[in-house]
């Protein structure tokens, strides 16, 4: 009986404890804000970590998504980047969606 007590106690105290389920990459927000135009590809991916979608049609682009509910609100968050890499795979252009302040696009 003790033992039973035991897991059902520790089952119950481990659901308390979830953690809000991410799709997609975890994109910290400081790290996305610094990645310019002209960063060679191995900084962005020190900084926001490999790309969850990399499309065989267009090798030169890396997409970083991420999709979680905020627990605060409820809503679903959204927050996207993506980076076109030129030959020598500096970044020609960076698109963010979702970071706080609207669609940004740099080029």
């Amino acid at each position: 009986m003790r033992y039973l007590t035991i897991m059902i106690t520790t089952l119950l105290l481990a659901a308390c404890t979830a953690e809000p389920i991410h799709q997609g990459n975890r994109i910290d927000l400081t790290n996305a804000a610094l990645i310019k135009q002209g960063d060679t590809k191995f900084h962005i991916e020190q900084a926001l970590g490999s790309p969850v979608l990399k499309d065989v049609m267009h090798p030169n682009k890396a997409v970083y998504y991420e999709e979680f509910k905020d627990e605060k609100s409820g809503e679903m968050v959204k927050r996207r980047v993506e980076v076109t890499y030129d030959d020598a795979k500096r970044a020609l252009s960076i698109e963010r969606s979702g970071l706080g302040h609207g669609p940004e696009k740099s080029q």
